[in-house]
């Protein structure tokens, strides 16, 4: 009969089998490589694809710069261009407005007229 409460050195010891040994350290070993393998291959990539993307916005900021000296020059002037076709269109609103108040007015006149006319002419 075996006694649980006796001291650990004197209870009998329980080996795993040497297969089942065998079989994890040959996971631990295939595992750590794994990983090891997966751990540095993701550092690299990371790595790359940090100095990709800082190449890339140089890469765009010496675009932008270029299309900025390329058409600057033209888009300031077409801004002065825009400029006065607005003003001689703003004129040409104030002439129309002022045309079409004389208008009412000789409307009016001419009204007035025929009125008066009308009136005379039915006079005995």
């Amino acid at each position: 009969m075996r006694n649980d409460s006796a001291p650990l050195d004197k209870q009998p010891r329980m080996r795993v089998p040497r297969q089942w040994r065998r079989l994890f350290e040959t996971v631990g070993v295939v595992g750590s490589l794994f990983l090891g393998g997966f751990g540095s291959g993701y550092f690299w990539a990371t790595r790359s694809a940090e100095a990709q993307i800082t190449r890339q916005r140089d890469d765009h900021l010496a675009e932008i710069d270029r299309l900025r000296d390329a058409f600057g020059d033209r888009l300031s002037s077409l801004a002065g261009r825009v400029n006065e076709a607005a003003g001689t269109a703003a004129g040409a609103a104030q002439a129309a407005g002022e045309a079409a108040s004389t208008a009412q007015t000789a409307a009016q006149t001419a009204n007035q007229a025929a009125k008066t006319a009308a009136k005379e002419f039915k006079k005995p």
